[in-house]
């Protein structure tokens, strides 16, 4: 699993992944800019006093199926703004922001158990049908995990997205092990910010009009003096909506194996083909280890697999729905 920020500033002797300018595409394409308009709601829930934000696409029919995406390190809720609207048609859809993250508040303290609560309770309180599906990325990927192993007899299945779950006596404590995470930069402009953006792990991406849309939404106007979390702002100016303290002392665990392997609901494992966190020997870890789960691949996808390959992104999602729906694994 890529454990590192899915959005944030160049670090200091990092040179961004860069494609020639005429393979990237900036103007908005018709679908993304009907995608974008489509009529969806902001909502807000309390979760153990922090409240959570999301997204929510759907019919009104609380009973209908459902799913939930939950983004990775340094997203929020907009990753999956243009793939929600791609699957209304048979689904209502949430997208959420994880504490710390998006527009959802900060915390004094994190942990994978209040990040999965936070996940378990916006999946049941969205209105995505009985038995919601929960879609995660990277590092939302281990949280729901997380989710899932506390929810998962009221839930109707886990996608899981580019994440690795290595075999016994592999895994690593990402954020444990690693070194402390600074505050974010402020910048003095919302121009000066947005010049900085850049995907993490640093990749290319062809679908440039995606990232001129995340980009601006992972920054927020703070003012000198203003608390948030444990922090408190020592300049006016614009920053990054994460807050890196998140990650200092969090600890994954060594269960996720064993949680994989007996949750409670259908579970599945997409990747980029062409991403770095997929590698064959661990494909066949994971069908060794729940050969119920199918294990599959996006070509011309990388790690950040909506952004590279949204249509085909949606498509899985969708398709792997439809199985579960079959089987009435969704209520």
């Amino acid at each position: 699993m890529n454990t590192t920020c899915n959005a944030a500033p160049i670090r200091p002797g990092e040179a961004p992944a860069s494609l020639p300018s005429e393979d990237v595409i900036r103007h908005r394409p018709l679908w993304f800019r009907e995608a974008l308009a489509a009529p969806h709601e902001s909502r807000r829930l309390t979760v153990d006093g922090a409240s959570i934000h999301y997204l929510y696409w759907g019919n009104g029919d609380t009973n209908r199926p459902g799913l939930l995406f939950v983004h990775g390190n340094g997203a929020h809720a907009h990753w999956f703004h243009f793939i929600a609207p791609l699957l209304t048609e048979h689904y209502n859809v949430a997208s959420m922001d994880l504490g710390g993250m998006g527009d959802s508040d900060w915390r004094m303290n994190y942990s994978r158990d209040t990040f999965a609560r936070e996940i378990g309770e916006v999946a049941l309180a969205a209105g995505l049908g009985p038995k919601p599906v929960i879609v995660g990325h990277s590092f939302g990927a281990f949280v729901s995990l997380m989710a899932a192993h506390q929810y998962g007899d009221r839930l109707g299945g886990l996608l899981l997205c580019d994440y690795t779950i290595p075999r016994p006596g592999e895994r690593r404590e990402w954020f444990l092990d690693g070194p402390e995470r600074k505050p974010t930069r402020i910048y003095k402009s919302l121009e000066e910010a947005k010049a900085r953006f850049r995907l993490a792990p640093l990749q290319d991406c062809a679908n440039g009009f995606i990232l001129d849309y995340i980009g601006p939404l992972s920054l927020r106007a703070v003012t000198k003096g203003e608390t948030r979390g444990k922090r408190t702002f020592e300049e006016t100016g614009w920053t990054w909506k994460f807050d890196p303290s998140i990650f200092n002392g969090l600890a994954m665990g060594s269960d996720h194996a064993e949680i994989y392997r007996d949750l409670a609901c259908p579970g599945a494992m997409m990747y980029g083909l062409a991403s770095k966190d997929y590698e064959r020997e661990k494909a066949d870890y994971l069908r060794e280890l729940a050969p119920e789960k199918p294990v599959f691949t996006v070509p011309g996808a990388q790690h950040h697999i909506m952004l590279d390959q949204p249509h085909a992104f949606a498509t899985a999602v969708g398709s792997v729905m439809a199985g579960w729906r079959a089987e009435g694994a969704l209520g």
